[in-house]
């Protein structure tokens, strides 16, 4: 869900409270998983820093009794053109 371009899935919009934390980005993506996806069993995310967010998704989302990801969808996690340059290469492993 990117609000800055005005595209939103529902269900799926966040409130940062305290700058951006991991477990609102957590239920974004978990909330917007569950709108429309029948059929399909992969999704493209981009986030800034999606090299360090991505790592421990899953095992986030399987620790927690409020959220829920369906082990069949496969995330392929991407850095945005504009954020990429500011990367190490240990960052695309």
């Amino acid at each position: 869900a990117c609000a800055r371009h005005g595209c939103f899935v529902p269900h799926s919009m966040v409130d940062f409270q305290k700058g951006e934390r991991q477990m609102n980005m957590d239920y974004a993506l978990c909330e917007a998983a569950r709108h429309n996806m029948e059929g399909i069993s992969r999704a493209v995310t981009f986030y800034d820093i999606n090299c360090q967010y991505n790592k421990y998704f899953r095992t986030r989302v399987d620790a927690s009794r409020f959220l829920e990801m369906t082990q069949d969808l496969t995330i392929i996690p991407g850095i945005g053109f504009w954020h990429v340059h500011g990367h190490q290469d240990s960052c695309y492993v």
